[in-house]
C-alpha cells in the first residue's frame, strides 16, 4: 500500500510510498487524521519509499502540520525535496 500508519508503542509513523497521488489522498487523508487526534507524540513521516507526489499529497501533509501536531519528515528524498523548494514549501518540511 502507498500509505500506512504504524502504531508502535508512543510513536506513530506515517509512511508513503511509491506514487502517492490523488488517487490515494482518501486513504492519506484517513490515515493523517487518525494520527493529529490520536498519535500520543509527534508523527513520524517517512517517505525513502516515495518515487512521485502531487499537489493533494502536498496540501494534505500540509494540513497535518496545521492541526497542531509535531511532524518529524524522514528520507525525503530528493525529487521531492526539489518539488517542495521550489513551490517555496522547502521549510516547511524541512
Amino acid at each position: 500500500m502507498a500509505v500506512s500508519l504504524l502504531r508502535n508503542g508512543d510513536e506513530w509513523i506515517l509512511s508513503l510510498s511509491g506514487v502517492v497521488d490523488v488517487g490515494e489522498a482518501g486513504a492519506l487523508h484517513a490515515r493523517a487524521r487518525e494520527a493529529a487526534h490520536g498519535a500520543p507524540h509527534a508523527v513520524v513521516v517517512r517517505l525513502e519509499g516515495l518515487q512521485a507526489l502531487d499537489t493533494a499529497t502536498t496540501q494534505l501533509l500540509l494540513a497535518l502540520q496545521r492541526s497542531g501536531r509535531v511532524l518529524r519528515f524522514e528520507g525525503i528524498p530528493p525529487q521531492v525535496a526539489d518539488l517542495w523548494r521550489h513551490a517555496g514549501l522547502g521549510d516547511r518540511f524541512g
